[in-house]
């Protein structure tokens, strides 16, 4: 019997369904990242990005976290009720500003 990343549930040749499951789960949660700290200059960088985009009408593209891949919207920022929303090809989207890891201009 060998024993596969030290999980001796892996090298067993028979495995209850509920196992199973636990061990998907198990190898899930491994591979899940934490959301970066942003520093203060990096929040402001990111905050004359916006400004820049939303004065000029240009294209930005937002990335947000997630944790197991980033997602990337791009569009035409706005505000709307005091929150800010994203303009894109498919409707307007609003932003979930604690999910914000980096803000890019288009051009």
């Amino acid at each position: 019997m060998r024993i596969i990343d030290g999980n001796i549930f892996e090298a067993m040749r028979l495995v209850l369904p509920e196992h199973r499951e636990l061990m998907e789960r198990s190898k899930q949660e491994s591979k899940k990242r934490k959301q970066p700290i942003l520093s203060e200059d990096e929040w402001s960088q990111m905050g004359y990005i916006l400004g820049e985009s939303m004065q000029h009408k240009h294209k930005i593209r937002i990335t947000l976290f997630d944790p197991h891949e980033d997602v990337v919207w791009e569009g035409t920022p706005l505000i709307k009720d005091g929150k800010l929303h994203l303009q894109t090809y498919d409707g307007i989207r609003q932003v979930p500003l604690k999910r914000v890891v980096k803000i890019e201009g288009i051009k």
